[in-house]
């Protein structure tokens, strides 16, 4: 029976082009887009910070007020006086000010102090060349894309807010978040971005994780102009953020999967009456209605399974260039294991939905109407 469906799928090229078609652009759709959610969800999962108990602390903003090209918008700076509040706050135990600057549009440069690297889910990093600059020096580790976009190497300089930067290290390629920043001693940042010794963002770490809420609440209490956010607050935030995304790609999915389907009922209902005559006479000399579901649904499978795969293949093209041409060399999108294998199964499981109807069709033929009409 596999023999008499490849035949008829050669003897029906536009149909089955067409069929094989709709497949491939709704399987296209789904693992494009769920590239993105998977890709958004590793780099999340490869931020070492996000297994710690801080509290984090910045400027009140709106993110609407974000909507731009990259770097046209800078959260304001936290002022010295308030960031030594902070530090004596009952219950603390470090206080990591963190100076934040856009470079690039893809890129930030962040300036903290060397010796709590801890703090910034840094410390594990591994170097491709070169080291971590100590406090008092007058340079920077770079993030791997960075470093191959300015085309720089251990000893260069690179130039930030006009000012020549040393750089003292490079990480290796795969860090993560990291691939994409520029670290720099607090100091040095100070005085590059002339900040007075205030901060973008600071991070507290508490004397004891019970103390948690209780400082954030304080913060929040007693200064306005702050937000402060817990781990809770930040994993509820980025689960929103990959939950929005995974709606996006179940909607597009969804959309892109109900004109495969039809595409699917028409093609082979169209298939299924084509053939009438030869249906008619198979069941005439005792083909049993299993014989012919089988080779109506194996011709929907065939289909299914080679579309799929190439839908898979064809994404991977899709998500290279979405990462090297449209985000400049971010790894945002990711095709996993999971999604391709779940993509073919999603393909092959649509198909043969779709296939259900035409195939009850051909089961039901009248094998003696189908050979007079024939």
């Amino acid at each position: 029976m596999l023999d008499l469906a490849l035949k008829d799928l050669k003897e029906h090229k536009v149909r089955t082009i067409l069929t094989a078609l709709g497949i491939f652009i709704a399987i296209t759709a789904i693992v494009s887009l769920g590239s993105i959610s998977a890709g958004v969800n590793e780099l999340i999962a490869s931020s070492g910070i996000l297994g710690s108990d801080y509290v984090f602390v910045m400027k009140s903003f709106e993110i609407s007020e974000m909507i731009g090209p990259g770097g046209a918008y800078q959260i304001e700076d936290i002022e010295a006086d308030t960031l030594e509040e902070l530090k004596s706050l009952s219950g603390v135990d470090r206080v990591v000010p963190i100076i934040a600057r856009q470079f690039g549009g893809f890129f930030e440069v962040d300036g903290l102090d060397m010796d709590n690297v801890d703090m910034f889910g840094a410390e594990n990093l591994e170097f491709k060349e070169g080291g971590w600059p100590e406090n008092e020096d007058r340079g920077a580790a770079l993030g791997f894309l960075p470093a191959s976009m300015l085309d720089v190497v251990v000893g260069d300089y690179i130039t930030l807010n006009k000012k020549e930067v040393e750089v003292m290290g490079i990480f290796e390629e795969g860090s993560g978040a990291y691939d994409l920043v520029i670290l720099m001693p607090y100091d040095y940042a100070d005085e590059i971005y002339e900040t007075e010794g205030g901060a973008t963002q600071i991070i507290i770490e508490p004397e004891d994780v019970t103390l948690v809420e209780e400082i954030k609440q304080t913060i929040e209490d007693e200064h306005d102009d702050l937000d402060a956010m817990t781990m809770e607050d930040a994993l509820s935030m980025m689960e929103e953020v990959t939950g929005t995304l995974n709606i996006m790609t179940f909607g597009i999915g969804f959309i892109a999967s109900i004109v495969a389907a039809i595409g699917i009922i028409i093609t082979m209902y169209t298939s299924v009456l084509e053939r009438r005559r030869q249906l008619g006479i198979m069941k005439a000399v005792g083909a049993l209605r299993r014989t012919i579901l089988i080779q109506i649904l194996q011709e929907g499978l065939l289909l299914s399974v080679a579309s799929s795969v190439l839908a898979v293949g064809i994404s991977f093209f899709f998500v290279d260039l979405l990462n090297n041409v449209l985000l400049g060399g971010i790894n945002l999108a990711v095709i996993t294991p999971v999604l391709a294998i779940g993509a073919v199964a999603y393909g092959v499981l649509l198909t043969v939905i779709s296939s259900l109807y035409p195939a009850w069709i051909a089961v039901k033929t009248d094998p003696i109407k189908a050979i007079r009409e024939g």
